[in-house]
């Protein structure tokens, strides 16, 4: 019985340089952690996160632009349609557009 207790005692008083070595391990192991899971965030996923968003404010303004320049090619499509096919309508871009006029017009310029 003595023996059981003594080696009870023992179990439940560990030497303060034990719990000093353990302490230190634990912070050490803490701090590795946190370091492991900092850098890689800190150098991939922040520059990442930045360079996605500004990838895809480039991706709509490229969208935008995109639909601007087939709005307007479907505006010159339709003009050269009425050119190719519209007698007036070559007399109104020769006249507007170029400044002709025909043979037995006056063209008068006022100040």
């Amino acid at each position: 019985m003595y023996a059981s207790h003594v080696a009870a005692s023992v179990r439940r008083s560990r030497p303060s340089w034990l719990i000093t070595v353990w302490t230190l391990r634990t912070c050490a192991a803490l701090s590795l952690a946190a370091f492991v899971g900092y850098v890689p965030y800190r150098l991939y996923v922040r520059t990442g996160l930045q360079q996605h968003i500004q990838l895809r404010r480039e991706l709509r303004q490229l969208v935008e632009r995109n639909d601007k320049v087939r709005r307007e090619n479907s505006e010159l499509r339709l003009q050269l349609l009425r050119v190719q096919e519209d007698d007036t309508e070559i007399e109104r871009v020769a006249r507007d557009e170029l400044g002709l006029i025909h043979s037995d017009e006056l063209l008068f310029k006022v100040e």
